[in-house]
């Protein structure tokens, strides 16, 4: 039944939007640096879980307890935020899957958009996933936002130094930029947003099943698209 879906697709709905534990592999604190944003943007609006920076060397990142790797993290994380070299994205995929992790967001460059070399990563990425019964959004994806609940993991710079008002709109694209571009003129025009996803690659999370999910979203009342391609 459409109840019994709904159910299924629930615990991928936590997970990708309200998350109790997030994951940031490849986190930075040198402000400069993009991979510090996500960082800074879950705390800036408010986000309220525990936030878990990964880095190889360092003990603590922007204020929060780092591990050397996922392996090493006592808890169990629901969602991955991945924004390592395309080269290392493969090993951080099968750590996340032997973690448990629910959902990963890659963040990364440097697959199918790159020609074969990449697509041939990318493929091996979403075949272990599928193995581990973990679940991908990107790669190429510049995170995604739910302003219901102050959750904000993402690297677009607009989320700096806009303030989100919440509202009835989901908004899922398959370009990142575009997110920041309809939110600053919809909020403008006094509109506001339950979700915004950047789809990136699609390799695994396409527009249709995340379109399901926001369907069952109680916040979201209209949902918008930018499609430049159907995948599938």
């Amino acid at each position: 039944s459409s109840t019994d879906a709904a159910r299924a697709r629930s615990p991928l709905a936590h997970a990708l939007f309200r998350p109790a534990r997030i994951a940031l592999i490849g986190a930075s604190d040198e402000p400069s640096r993009l991979t510090s944003r996500p960082q800074r943007l879950l705390r800036r609006h408010g986000y309220t879980g525990a936030i878990v920076p990964i880095h190889p060397l360092r003990a603590e990142v922007g204020g929060a307890r780092a591990y050397r790797s996922i392996a090493g993290v006592p808890d169990s994380i629901d969602h991955a935020f991945i924004m390592l070299p395309a080269s290392a994205v493969p090993r951080a995929i099968e750590e996340c899957c032997a973690a448990g992790v629910t959902v990963a967001t890659i963040m990364s460059a440097g697959f199918a958009e790159a020609g074969s070399a990449g697509a041939r990563r990318e493929a091996a990425i979403v075949a272990a996933a599928r193995s581990a019964g973990m679940r991908i959004l990107g790669p190429n994806s510049l995170g995604l936002v739910n302003v219901t609940d102050g959750m904000v993991l993402s690297a677009n710079a607009v989320l700096e130094h806009e303030s989100l008002r919440p509202g009835g709109l989901s908004l899922v694209s398959q370009s990142g930029s575009m997110v920041g571009a309809v939110l600053t003129r919809a909020q403008e025009r006094g509109l506001g947003f339950a979700k915004l996803i950047s789809v990136g690659n699609e390799c695994d999370l396409a527009l249709g099943e995340l379109v399901h999910l926001l369907v069952d979203d109680p916040a979201t009342q209209a949902i918008l698209l930018f499609v430049e391609t159907f995948r599938d």
